[in-house]
């Protein structure tokens, strides 16, 4: 009889061992088809909860900064002052602009408007994107985005944060590396960032 009871605790101990995993593999793909989702609802407040912006704010000024300054400076120019001044005002136009209030704009720079994707076009689309597990907390896609054929695909880099998957870094899609990604304009005596 305990020999019985032991076996049922190993099979009820595997169960659960199994399911917990297959849950918690489950999980990042749950969250990106809810991005997914509120993206096509143009639900831009559930989006924001997806991210951590101070991450993702972090992420886009290192892409900027990078695309802006390059790595290369004449021997003429004033490299240090160039590079500092650039970074400062890239730092300024991400903190100014990207945030909840302007999500909205941003994403709509960064994918083309496009119709209501029926269920069945969403899973065809699941062939476009390359997802894996960095770490058991680190998770990774890689997605074509629609408009965006000649250019490197959307990064997303999530991780679990308060018990739930957030993104904490956004690689937008961009013609070739070493090219601009994007540019900050003033417009208005208001600062814009225009992707490219």
């Amino acid at each position: 009889m305990a020999a019985v009871r032991r076996q049922q605790a190993r099979r009820i101990c595997a169960v659960t061992l199994v399911m917990s995993l297959s849950l918690f593999v489950a999980s990042p793909f749950v969250t990106l088809w809810s991005v997914s989702s509120a993206l096509q609802a143009n639900d831009m407040r559930a989006l924001g909860s997806f991210l951590n912006w101070r991450a993702v704010r972090t992420s886009l000024k290192s892409q900027i900064v990078d695309s802006v300054v390059g790595t290369q400076a004449s021997a003429d120019d004033l490299p240090e002052f160039g590079s500092s001044f650039a970074t400062a005002a890239v730092s300024n136009a991400v903190d100014l602009n990207v945030n909840a209030t302007n999500l909205g704009s941003l994403v709509g720079q960064v994918m083309p408007v496009t119709p209501a994707v029926p269920l069945e076009s969403r899973v065809a689309i699941l062939h476009h994107v390359h997802v894996r597990f960095l770490r058991p907390d680190m998770f990774e896609a890689s997605i074509a985005v629609p408009g965006h054929d000649q250019e490197t695909p959307l990064h997303l880099q999530m991780r679990i944060q308060g018990w739930r998957w957030k993104i904490t870094r956004v690689d937008l899609p961009s013609a070739r590396p070493g090219h601009r990604i994007m540019e900050a304009s003033a417009a208005s005596a208001q600062a814009a960032l225009l992707v490219r």
